[in-house]
């Protein structure tokens, strides 16, 4: 616990530490009227036109006026809609500035109950509630569609994963899908569990985002470099494969404590390891909720 309480508390450390000035907001056009933004924090998405512009995620609340910028140097106006794919800071820090000007923000049921609620930090010490203008004013349980600028969004809850309030961002007719953290590239996932994530959940969510793209969509990741269908499948299999060795592992007897011992992620260290995320910590964690689910079971 000691681990996941020390990894809970590295994006606000790493978010006090960072230099906003010398961030730059990159568009990357992925259709005509959508892209894909990238600067410090979670990949964004842009959908721009005359009824209004609309952006998935807003990173921290310094970089505010460079995303209204670069968005409104693409399409002159406003950001009218946020939608967050789930509630973390280095993808919802923007939201009070940006409903300041106007912006409606949506995202998931837990989404606003999380953010409306005190949570602990690392040394144990309890957080306010997020400021109540950060908070979505739409929300939704399983599905909701928005219709503008000529694009058809599917916004999808799968399953909890990463957290409890992921959602899935799909552009029907640019056939584009932002996915937040329920995918992330170069690195191992990181599960949120006081924020209700699950390990088989996210692998759950993966083969459920597979099974809403084809061989020619873009995939835009909560970290890391734009992607496609097949590098979905590649995580998932895997994280598969990890779930399936500790799976083995347990049921030869050895005990969970003694599972970092063995070289269960060693060979996706070199890929994976350079986030925060250690493939040891990522081997202890699959083995608490498998092992959890397996005393479930046999109730």
């Amino acid at each position: 616990m000691r681990v996941l309480v020390f990894l809970l508390a590295l994006p606000f450390t790493l978010h006090a530490q960072m230099n906003f000035d010398t961030v730059k907001i990159r568009p990357f056009r992925l259709a005509d009227n959508l892209y894909m933004l990238t600067g410090t924090g979670g990949n964004l998405a842009a959908l721009t036109g005359k009824e209004g512009n609309l952006i998935v995620d807003d990173q921290y609340a310094p970089l505010s006026d460079k995303i209204r910028q670069a968005v409104y140097a693409i399409n002159p106006g406003e950001v009218r809609y946020v939608i967050n794919t789930h509630l973390h800071g280095d993808h919802t820090g923007g939201n009070e500035n940006f409903r300041r000007v106007g912006a409606t923000l949506v995202a998931h049921d837990n989404v606003r109950a999380r953010m409306m609620k005190e949570s602990v930090n690392r040394e144990g010490k309890t957080v306010p509630p997020r400021n109540p203008e950060s908070w979505p004013v739409v929300t939704f349980q399983q599905r909701l569609s928005v219709h503008l600028n000529g694009e058809d969004l599917e916004l999808h809850y799968l399953d909890r994963g990463h957290t409890d309030g992921d959602v899935v961002v799909r552009f029907r007719n640019a056939n584009v899908i932002h996915t937040g953290d329920a995918f992330v590239r170069e690195r191992y996932p990181f599960i949120d569990l006081t924020s209700g994530g699950s390990f088989l959940g996210y692998v759950h969510t993966l083969e459920q985002i597979y099974s809403l793209a084809d061989d020619q969509t873009k995939i835009i990741p909560g970290h890391g470099a734009l992607a496609m269908r097949a590098d979905v499948k590649a995580l998932h299999d895997k994280l598969a494969d990890i779930r399936d060795q500790v799976i083995a592992a347990l049921q030869k007897g050895t005990k969970p404590e003694d599972l970092a011992t063995l070289p269960i992620a060693t060979k996706y260290d070199a890929e994976f390891g350079k986030g925060f995320v250690k493939g040891k910590d990522f081997v202890l964690l699959v083995a608490d909720e498998v092992k959890g689910m397996a005393k479930t079971r046999k109730k």
